[in-house]
C-alpha cells in the first residue's frame, strides 16, 4: 500500500506539529512521524516508529472537513500500552489530519484499512 502523507497540530496549545508517514498491511498500521515547533520549525525531533496491530484497533473512519482541508483519519484504539508518546493521541483516539490533496488517498486509506481490519477480525474467529 502506498504511504499517506499527513501533518496535524499537537495538543500542545498548538506549538508543535507533527508530519509523517501512515501506511498500512495485513497485520496493522505502521506510522512514522516527526514532531517540530510549528513558528520557525527550528526544532525536530528524531524520527519515531509506531506499529499498532489490528488486534488494538476499535474503529477506523474517515471525517471530511466542512472547510476547505482534506479531512482527519480517526483510528480508535482499545489500549494505550506503547502508545502514550504518540503526541496526535487523544481520548483513544489517533487524530490524522490531511491537506487538501491527501482527501482522497485519505478515503483509499481508511476504506483499505478497514477491509483488512475485518479481513483480520475473521481470521481470528476462524482460528478460534
Amino acid at each position: 500500500m502506498r504511504k499517506l502523507k499527513f501533518e496535524t497540530d499537537d495538543s500542545k496549545l498548538g506549538l508543535t506539529k507533527s508530519t509523517g508517514f501512515i501506511w498500512a498491511d495485513n497485520t496493522g498500521i505502521y506510522i512514522e512521524y516527526q514532531v517540530s515547533d510549528n513558528i520557525l520549525e527550528l526544532y525536530k525531533s528524531k524520527v519515531n516508529e509506531v506499529f499498532i496491530s489490528y488486534s488494538t484497533i476499535d474503529t477506523i473512519r474517515y471525517k471530511k472537513s466542512l472547510f476547505f482541508s482534506g479531512g482527519t483519519v480517526f483510528i480508535a484504539l482499545n489500549t494505550l500500552k506503547k502508545m502514550s508518546k504518540i503526541p496526535f493521541l487523544i481520548n483513544l483516539e489517533l487524530n490524522i489530519k490531511l491537506k487538501r490533496k491527501q482527501k482522497n488517498q485519505g478515503k483509499d486509506f481508511t476504506v483499505n484499512t478497514q477491509l483488512d481490519l475485518q479481513s483480520f477480525r475473521l481470521n481470528e474467529l476462524n482460528n478460534s
